[in-house]
């Protein structure tokens, strides 16, 4: 793939300060892939020094991209002011064992123009997985990325279910492949083996 999409969840700020003062109030955040490509929080009014903003931003992430830069900025009458800002590696939330679609939770230091510590920003970031055309059969069998021309129409062996022709097995036939996959597999017939994968990520 030539980019992918990802979605920006900005949760919140803390400590923020301009010229070693606690921001008052209308900080909101720039998300910048590139100059061309970026989103903007709303400005949260009330927050202060702690602002909280909950905002999405599904923004587009080229495959040559390695890492999106965070700005937070506070609105005053005359111009923008730049709180700080942090560079965020693409590799933190794409690559390794992680699925797409896994929603990634991350914490970073704000740096200053003079590269200062300037307060922390929290966000989550999800990798959103591509959409395809998909088949579910009478027995549950999910063929996602395959559409019906996979199905009908042809002979193909897609998940252990053979399909040929234009015709489809019946559902008798379905149960007894389910049922030898089973045997085959040690999982007691008319019993469902079900599992769900945990992922664990500390950061300091």
């Amino acid at each position: 793939m030539s980019s992918r999409r990802i979605e920006i969840t900005v949760l919140s700020g803390e400590n923020l300060r301009i010229d070693g003062k606690s921001v008052k109030k209308n900080a909101f955040v720039v998300v910048k892939v590139d100059p061309f490509n970026y989103g903007t929080t709303s400005v949260d009014a009330l927050g202060g020094s702690y602002p909280s903003w909950n905002e999405k931003l599904d923004l587009e992430l080229p495959k040559h991209a390695s890492f999106i830069t965070l700005e937070v900025q506070c609105k005053t009458s005359s111009v923008n002011r730049n709180i700080g800002f942090a560079q965020i590696p693409v590799s933190d939330f794409i690559g390794g064992y992680l699925p797409e679609n896994y929603l990634h939770f991350l914490s970073y230091r704000l740096r200053d123009a003079s590269r200062d510590k300037n307060g922390i920003i929290n966000i989550s970031v999800r990798v959103k997985a591509p959409e395809y055309s998909t088949y579910s059969s009478k027995n549950g069998l999910n063929l996602s990325g395959y559409g019906t021309a996979a199905v009908v129409g042809c002979s193909s062996q897609v998940g252990g279910l053979n399909v040929q022709g234009y015709g489809m097995y019946s559902s008798q036939h379905q149960q007894q492949q389910q049922q030898n996959r089973q045997q085959r597999l040690g999982i007691p017939v008319g019993e469902v083996a079900t599992g769900i994968p945990v992922w664990c990520m500390n950061r300091a």
